[in-house]
């Protein structure tokens, strides 16, 4: 019986997550997590690239806005070392003031995935570019088509 009512739970959790556009699993230690065939498919129809490189040590700071200009207030902003399409770590996280500012600090050289939108409403920018020490990226992000194959994908 609790096996059944255990299985019945989770087939719930993963109907309203997929209603809400993303499936996930909860293991046994109770935390949710993204389906391994889930993740394959979605490393399949979508490439991760690093898109902010850092040539030396650099204050990134920007503004984050929609096409129609209006900031992006107190959102999420999230800094990620590329380590490969399929595997990035966690640098620094922030978010956005209410004007659509952010502040990320000094950050080191090298290769970055730089998020500015937390979920897959808008695209994150393909390129950004800094080449003094102290970089301002004013960026506008763009709505994303819903019918994508990386549409319910989580945001990598």
């Amino acid at each position: 019986m609790k096996r059944t009512l255990a299985a019945l739970v989770l087939s719930l959790l993963w109907f309203v997550n997929v209603v809400h556009g993303q499936v996930v699993e909860v293991g046994a230690d109770g935390k949710a997590r993204t389906p391994q065939a889930i993740s394959e498919y979605c490393a399949q129809v979508e490439t991760i690239r690093a898109n902010l490189k850092l040539t030396g040590d650099t204050r990134v700071r920007g503004r984050v806005t929609d096409e129609t200009t209006a900031p992006f207030q107190n959102s999420p902003i999230e800094l990620r070392s590329f380590i490969s399409p399929v595997k990035q770590a966690t640098v620094k996280k922030s978010s956005t003031d209410g004007d659509g500012k952010f502040d990320l600090g000094t950050v080191k050289r090298g290769e970055y995935r730089l998020l500015l939108s937390p979920g897959r409403g808008f695209k994150q920018p393909e390129k950004l570019t800094c080449e003094t020490k102290d970089c301002t990226l004013d960026t506008m992000l763009i709505a994303n088509p819903t019918d994508q194959l990386a549409a319910n994908c989580p945001i990598r």
